[in-house]
């Protein structure tokens, strides 16, 4: 017995030995680390005197904070964005889906369905959707039988709302009462399905669904009356081709071909020499005689169309060309409008532009011509008047056109569908070259 209690203390006295000589090994490391730090600190300040170090610290801090000026604007757009999928979320997590626009959607139904939505979003959290009547007990449990009704809400509250989404896009503009109608028979056939827990659609959310509803209808009946009204403007149109006719753009898009097929002869001619020079001039001279006869056709047949004043205002923007902040103001006597737009779209840039506003008024000219004077100091080709594109945004001609009392439809949002669908197959086949960068998961310097 005496031998195995020596045994042990002698076990014990080991294990503690080992467990102080790994302390000290590692005070040792320590201490080792600490002095080598201390040599790199000395060696630092002996490289480097106080004022020069002080200096450096300085200008450091001065690199950070420009940074930190230069990343705030990105970082103000970041969290205006998160704020946004924010708002969306919380949406979707009580059951109401995000409104899905199209891009030719106004943009004062997308500020009414908005309103909707957030209206509906409140009552939503107020538990003021849905209504149960019953109190449940589970196994004698009532949280349980609580929680249960609870989740039957929000499952007829996100089938209801659900099933309206299909409703509303199955709505056309004469089948108004049927959407109701289908609104209705919906909210009772889910309130017999939840009969059992006694649970059912409120009449608040249902009458806020249908306001909504009438939103949508009142867009789709806007739509079609444009349509209608679209005719008669083509027929205003057509009278007045037929009183003094309008080819000032066609006239316009000759004299720029003429004048670009002239540029391209002229740097030709400088790089040729003899009797091919000489040829090169004569051809030259005659197509600049074709231009001033174009230019004159030009200028008498914008003075004629000046007498013919209806016409439509557009506001167009190309980002693949011309990027963010620029948008050409122009004005079309075309019967069809978007045929101007598309031509341009056509002719000498990669992209087709994306239409901000298109809209008809009785003076075409004299709007065309104040527009351009309000933002004349932001042309992008301040020699060339005749190119009309600005340095503005969308918004700002909208206000701009709200001051001289036109009534338009804006549409802010923009497809691009051409711009980015090159960016999508450029970033594909770059994908396809290079193996994509490890991510790191260090923050950068800067934004």
């Amino acid at each position: 017995m005496d031998i195995e209690i020596i045994q042990t203390i002698w076990t014990a006295l080991f294990c503690l030995t080992l467990l102080l000589l790994i302390r000290i090994k590692s005070k040792t490391s320590q201490t080792a680390k600490l002095e080598k730090q201390i040599a790199d600190k000395k060696a630092s300040i002996n490289s480097e005197s106080i004022e020069a170090r002080l200096e450096r610290l300085i200008n450091e801090q001065s690199d950070v904070r420009h940074k930190i000026n230069i990343g705030k604007p990105t970082e103000t757009k970041l969290k205006d964005a998160i704020k946004v999928t924010e708002d969306d979320l919380k949406m979707i997590n009580v059951g109401l889906l995000p409104p899905v626009f199209n891009f030719d959607d106004c943009e004062m139904l997308k500020e009414a369905i908005s309103e909707c939505h957030v209206a509906q979003y409140d009552v939503i959290k107020q538990n003021n959707a849905t209504v149960g009547y019953s109190d449940w007990t589970w196994m004698g449990d009532k949280s349980i039988g609580h929680r249960m009704v609870r989740q039957y809400r929000e499952l007829l509250l996100r089938a209801f709302n659900a099933e309206y989404d299909f409703i509303r896009k199955q709505m056309r503009h004469s089948s108004y009462t049927t959407a109701v109608n289908k609104l209705q028979k919906l909210a009772e056939q889910l309130s017999k399905l939840g009969e059992a827990a006694k649970v059912e659609i409120t009449d608040e959310y249902l009458d806020m669904k249908i306001e909504e509803l009438t939103i949508w209808h009142s867009e789709l009946v806007r739509k079609e009356e444009l349509k209608a009204e679209r005719k008669k403007q083509q027929a205003l149109l057509r009278a007045q081709v037929k009183k003094g006719g309008d080819d000032t753009e066609e006239l316009e898009d000759d004299i720029y071909y003429r004048k670009s097929d002239l540029n391209k002869v002229q740097k030709l001619a400088r790089e040729l020499h003899g009797a091919s020079a000489l040829d090169m001039e004569d051809k030259i001279a005659k197509m600049q005689k074709e231009i001033d006869v174009l230019e004159s056709k030009f200028e008498r047949a914008t003075s004629q169309a000046q007498l013919t004043k209806m016409g439509y205002i557009y506001v167009i923007s190309n980002i693949g060309s011309f990027g963010n902040g620029v948008v050409k103001i122009g004005m079309t006597r075309r019967l069809e409008p978007m045929d101007r737009v598309k031509e341009l779209g056509d002719a000498s840039v990669p992209f087709m532009f994306d239409v901000h506003t298109l809209t008809f008024v009785d003076n075409a000219p004299s709007i065309e011509k104040t527009l351009h004077r309000k933002f004349d100091k932001y042309r992008v080709n301040q020699e060339n008047f005749r190119k009309e594109f600005f340095n503005v945004n969308p918004q700002e001609v909208a206000e701009a056109m709200v001051e001289l009392g036109i009534e338009a439809d804006w549409y802010f949002d923009i497809e691009a569908k051409e711009y980015r669908e090159s960016l999508l197959i450029r970033e594909a086949r770059n994908k396809q070259v290079t193996k994509a960068p490890k991510t790191s998961t260090q923050l950068p310097d800067s934004i």
